[in-house]
Parts: C-alpha cells; structure tokens; sequence
C-alpha cells in the first residue's frame, strides 16, 4: 500500500481559504476598522476569502507567496540565533519597536508580494515604460507631493 502526496493539491484551496480568512478576520480585529462588530468581521472575512476559492490565480499568489515569506521568516529566525550568541553586552538593541530591522523585514515582504504578482500575472516593467512614465508631468508633481511629505514629515518630528 503506497500513499500519494498528490492528494495534498486537492487541499491547497481549502488551506488557502483558511489562511486568508484567518488573516483577515485577525487584521480586522487588531485595528478595528470595522469597530469591533464580530459579524461584519466574520461576514468581510469570508467573503474576501471566498474570492480565493473561486479565482485560481489567487490561490496561485497565496501559495507562491507564503513559501518565500516563510522562507523569509525563517532566515530571521537564525539571524537573530546568530546574533544572540555574539559576544555583545545587548546584542539585540536593534529589535526595538519601530526599528530599521522591522521596516527591512516589512520591505522584503513588499517586495515578495509584488514579485509574486508579476509571476502569477505574467507582468513586467520595462526600462522603456519607466522612462516614458517619468517624462510625463504627472510623475513630477507626484515627486514633488511625496519630497514634500517627506520633508513636512521630519519638520512635525522636530519640534
């Protein structure tokens, strides 16, 4: 009697519900957006998640994506292993709240989600595009909107 992997595919989507579902629902919860009405949490969960059941390539994007994310959250982990053998008095300063550590971690994560869309939605950015973007008027007055939002907003933490 041999037993098949191949059934764990009839699986994928079911788990893909789940875990979009749970995140969701967990998201929604932890801001509150929705000001704590567990019915309209459970209600926006399922439906949202019940996209991913009917659009396959959604299930594609959940499972390329969680792969490299738990790729990625296991490197951390032995990062911070590493770095708590070092011989440092407080090796981990850097793991306060609002670190350049989290926003690197965030930043891959990014970066894995829109890598993760341009291979399941077969898209790409070209040098051209880009030039041709950045010679229209609009791209300058959207630098201009994010320099001086930057600037307004190292202005506000100084005072």
């Amino acid at each position: 009697m041999s037993i098949s992997i191949s059934a764990i595919n009839y699986f994928i989507p079911i788990f893909a519900f789940l875990l979009v579902f749970i995140v969701i629902y967990a998201l929604l919860k932890k801001t509150g957006i929705l000001g704590g009405n567990e019915p309209v949490m459970l209600f926006v969960s399922l439906i949202l998640a019940s996209f991913f059941v009917i659009e396959t390539s959604l299930i594609e994007i959940v499972k390329f994506s969680s792969a490299w994310i738990s790729v990625l959250v296991i490197a951390v982990f032995f990062l911070i292993l590493i770095i708590g053998f070092l011989p440092w008095k407080e090796p981990f300063d850097f793991l306060t709240k609002g670190s350049w550590f989290s926003w690197v971690v965030l930043a891959l994560i990014i970066v894995i989600f829109i890598v993760t869309s341009g291979y399941v939605f077969h898209w790409a950015i070209t040098w051209g595009e880009v030039t041709t973007w950045v010679g229209t008027e609009w791209f300058g007055m959207i630098l201009l909107l994010v320099i001086a939002a930057v600037v307004a907003f190292i202005i506000k933490g100084k005072k």
